[in-house]
């Protein structure tokens, strides 16, 4: 009875093994998606997607796909991971500077045949324009910007009420520039406590701002129900001063160079002439 045990054992274990090897097999472990948001508004996105690859033909696959392919299309027809794919839709924002780098394998476990491996995701996105973008920039005063997300941007699943819904396993995580203020989120990020002391209600704004030194934040697995993330920046008065010389500065030369650029340099050096002129002619 022992040894018929033992050997239905083993011949489970057998088919398990065969199983693994008989076709190519992965299987999502963990996805983290870091955007990195500019103060022009625009942002850079890091997508890291760990697997578990199973069996030796899907290390095999793996292997000859990352030392051959890095086209976004082709890992995720060879590894038939749906979340093999950028978290940012093309329909909402432009996506830029794509690059697919997968990882070297790593933690292989012989004895049942499962390797890990990362394969990272990295691109751009422009800031918003015409309504296309990640992040609305809202220069509402002078040196003054609010910035909003534009969660419809985000390409997860949504409930028909516009709830993001993070699978298991998922992180999002935004960084903010320094000099960011009135941090809102209408979710607390899950490294930040709820009851935290850096929190000041604003009575005018019915609103309760984050003030404290953090300016990375990430929500894990979780529904984020009608997500809201916006905070503002104030710039110093000497950026707007150099601003302005600047503009005036590429306002000037685009004059000159421009197609009307000679006859305007006729008229300019006319008038400088003719007041010249006159004043010698005052003179005497």
């Amino acid at each position: 009875m022992e040894r018929a045990s033992k050997l239905l054992l083993l011949t489970v274990f057998s088919a398990l093994l065969l199983s693994n090897t008989a076709f190519p097999d992965f299987s999502m472990k963990s996805l983290t998606v870091s955007i990195n948001v500019n103060q022009d508004g625009s942002a850079n996105v890091e997508e890291r997607l760990d697997m578990a690859i199973n069996g030796a033909i899907s290390r095999e696959l793996y292997d000859a796909t990352r030392s051959a392919y890095s086209d976004l299309t082709t890992w995720k027809n060879r590894t038939e991971l749906g979340e093999m794919r950028h978290h940012i839709t093309r329909a909402k924002a432009e996506i830029t500077s794509l690059r697919i780098t997968p990882q070297a394998v790593e933690r292989c476990n012989s004895f049942i045949g499962i390797c890990y491996a990362t394969v990272v995701i990295d691109y751009m996105v422009p800031a918003e324009q015409n309504g296309s973008g990640l992040v609305y920039v809202d220069r509402y005063k002078p040196r003054t910007a609010k910035y909003s997300l534009m969660a419809d941007a985000l390409s997860f699943e949504q409930t028909k009420t516009g709830d993001i819904v993070l699978p298991s396993g998922t992180t999002i995580a935004i960084s903010i520039p320094a000099p960011a203020e009135k941090i809102y989120f209408s979710a607390p990020p899950s490294n930040i406590a709820a009851d935290d002391s850096s929190f000041t209600y604003d009575q005018s704004a019915n609103l309760r701002y984050y003030t404290g030194k953090e300016r990375t934040f990430r929500w894990q697995s979780d529904s984020l129900s009608k997500f809201q993330f916006t905070y503002e920046i104030e710039s110093p008065l000497e950026s707007e001063v150099l601003s302005f010389f600047s503009e005036t500065q590429n306002s000037v030369m685009r004059l000159f160079l421009g197609p009307e650029g000679a006859a305007v340099f006729i008229i300019v050096a006319t008038s400088i002439l003719s007041i010249y002129y006159l004043n010698r002619i005052g003179r005497k």
